[in-house]
């Protein structure tokens, strides 16, 4: 099997060198490219999408956990599918509202000890990978 990126390259040196068509078999895998020499062989990149992250539950919204000395997320803030945005706490429970993609955080629509209802925006992600 071929990975991905693997292919990127060969595409890539492909065009740079002016080559038309190239075939590569492995013991798995049998790769063929053509290239009519208009354009890019590469798709135009995704545009960035907005996304909203909403309130699952009602509760307080805290920007921290209080255990961490880790900064708060604020506006302008790189984050990676998966990172920790803050966290919801419904009685003695601190459930962390993690990032759904890459991206921006954009618009921060909840304060620090915020009282929430389920639904209620809390971020706005400006994401450059899906999911």
């Amino acid at each position: 099997m071929i990975a991905i990126n693997e292919i990127r390259k060969i595409a890539q040196k492909m065009q740079a060198s002016g080559l038309g068509k190239i075939e590569i078999n492995g013991k798995n895998f049998s790769l063929r490219l053509h290239w009519a020499g208009r354009g890019s062989l590469f798709m135009a990149p995704r545009p960035k999408q907005r996304r909203m992250i909403k309130a699952l539950q009602k509760g307080r919204f805290w920007s921290r956990h209080p255990l961490e000395e880790k900064r708060a997320i604020e506006e302008g803030t790189k984050v990676k599918a998966g990172d920790s945005l803050g966290f919801l706490q419904t009685g003695e429970l601190l459930m962390p509202i993690r990032s759904p993609g890459d991206g921006e955080i954009i618009r921060l629509a909840v304060s620090n000890g915020d009282r929430v209802v389920r639904g209620r925006p809390l971020f706005t992600l400006l994401q450059t990978t899906a999911s």
